[in-house]
């Protein structure tokens, strides 16, 4: 009596646990759904032909000999069809989702764009404000987009004139964590070209160029902030130079009458005059590379120096982070005057 008790306590903690069992690995797999309300459909349709297996079916597969066992398994049969029929869509997916999610990126939604299309469509007709107040409402869709900012931020700027704007802009990307160096770059560079256009304030677009520095001060977008930072004082003497009043050439009245003809006046600075401003240039910015690499050519060809020309090349080959695409001009460049000297071929291969 006692063991057969105890049987049936057990008997009925086996069925209890794997009840608990089966109820919360079901609940997960409900959780991790996406279509539930399909799931729910196909976990209903499977009660009828999983009880008929398990309850009159299984059974009886010892009753009845060799014709009962036959009956019993074409039974067993049928209703596996009817489940396959159930879960086949969803096991043929769960298998083949993994290969197809390579080729379609899954079931995973794409992030949402800000629609800039009316936008822009509003700056072409003139309407700047209700184009800032759309990309406005598309951001608060979007927040933290770079691009839909840096459009606001370029309304703001070279549109409706409103600096303080665009700069209020320019400031929420940089608290916003998500974006690249290459994107925070991006954005001081193209404030500190709206404090040149619309202000001609020299002071506050260094300021951007020195905060790219700091923030990335050994990186790419480092070099080419000291680009710009090297011929910021250009752009200054630019913007208080006068303007002056651009004439047409006249053509020589005696053209095609004179026994000798006249040679062109052209006016161009004196070499030297030229390379005395590069040096002074380059001793107070030695990342200017633009001025490096125009020295090196008057070194190379007027000056006849090729050898203080190398010089110059190497120097701009040693620094870091240089565009692959001006490694290969310069050295280009110095093949070209290594070819020039003699028994200089084999240098320039």
């Amino acid at each position: 009596m006692n063991g057969g008790l105890w049987h049936l306590i057990g008997s009925i903690l086996a069925w209890l646990l794997v009840a608990a069992c089966v109820g919360w690995l079901g609940w997960l797999w409900l959780r991790a759904a996406e279509d539930r309300p399909g799931l729910i459909k196909r976990w209903l349709l499977s009660v009828p032909p999983l009880a008929f297996i398990f309850l009159y079916v299984g059974p009886r597969l010892d009753e009845g000999g060799a014709l009962g066992a036959f009956i019993y398994v074409g039974m067993l049969v049928a209703a596996g069809l009817v489940l396959a029929v159930i879960w086949a869509p969803y096991i043929n997916d769960l298998f083949s989702r993994p290969l197809t999610n390579i080729f379609d990126g899954g079931r995973t939604p794409p992030d949402k764009e800000p629609l800039t299309s009316m936008v822009e469509a509003r700056r072409k007709q003139g309407r700047y404000a209700e184009a800032a107040r759309l990309m406005r409402e598309q951001l608060a869709e979007c927040p933290g987009h770079f691009g839909g900012q840096m459009l606001l931020a370029e309304i703001l700027a070279d549109d409706l004139h409103d600096l303080p704007g665009a700069r209020a802009v320019i400031a929420e990307i940089l608290t916003q964590e998500h974006h690249s160096p290459k994107q925070i770059a991006y954005a001081l560079t193209r404030m500190a070209d709206w404090y040149l256009k619309h202000a001609g304030d020299v002071e506050a677009a260094r300021d951007c160029f020195e905060r790219i520095l700091r923030l990335f001060p050994d990186s790419p977008q480092a070099h080419m902030a000291r680009q710009r930072l090297a011929h910021l004082p250009g752009v200054e003497r630019e913007l208080q130079r006068p303007k002056v009043k651009l004439e047409a050439p006249r053509a020589d009245p005696h053209l095609g009458v004179r026994r000798t003809p006249s040679s062109p006046v052209r006016h161009e600075p004196a070499v030297e005059e030229e390379v005395r401003a590069l040096v002074e240039q380059l001793e107070q910015f030695p990342d200017d590379n633009e001025a490096r690499e125009r020295l090196a050519d008057l070194y190379a060809g007027p000056c006849g120096r090729p050898d203080l020309a190398i010089e110059q090349f190497e120097e701009l080959l040693a620094q870091p982070h240089v565009p692959e695409a001006h490694v290969a001009r310069w050295l280009n460049r110095m093949a070209d005057i290594y070819i020039a000297l003699p028994q200089g071929e084999a240098k320039a291969r």
